[in-house]
């Protein structure tokens, strides 16, 4: 009973003091740096994110969200066909006909049906690696390029 009692009181004393939690900065998430190739150049062509089993999308983008700062939302191509993801994708990522470009100008999103008839590839990545540890500045070109040559030695293989 006094082991419960003491650690009751603990608790109410932790709780009640104003010490504010130590925040770790490298445990704090950072935004993924995704680089992925694909089969065919997808480049042009919004993706959405299918479930494991690929018969269901499970996340897609709104009209506004294939631009960034009023400009389309193009991966950024590297070397060697590789490219930066700067959407969001994953490793269930599928590809639509629609282009950024028509898709930006759609008043509301295609239905989840529609979107799923107008998959071109439902598994188009050939390769895919988040390399968030190794680099903060996701549109450090010089520096992802360096990843690709060395062929994505401090990054984690997602595909």
């Amino acid at each position: 009973m006094n082991k419960v009692l003491s650690v009751a009181l603990m608790l109410v004393i932790f709780a009640c003091s104003n010490t504010k939690p130590v925040i770790n900065a490298q445990i704090m998430a950072t935004e993924p740096f995704i680089i992925y190739k694909t089969k065919a150049d997808y480049s042009n062509l919004v993706p959405v994110i299918l479930n494991a089993e690929k018969t269901a999308i499970v996340s897609y983008p709104a009209p506004s969200d294939v631009l960034r700062a009023g400009e389309l939302a193009l991966p950024l191509p590297l070397i060697k066909g590789y490219l930066i993801d700067v959407r969001g994708i994953g490793p269930h990522v599928a590809f639509t006909s629609y282009t950024y470009s028509t898709y930006s100008q759609l008043d509301q999103a295609p239905s989840i049906e529609q979107l799923f008839k107008s998959i071109v590839d439902i598994d188009p990545l050939v390769e895919m690696y988040n390399c968030s540890e190794f680099i903060q500045d996701k549109y450090n070109m010089k520096k992802a390029n360096k990843l690709v040559k060395s062929g994505f030695k401090a990054c984690l293989k997602i595909r």
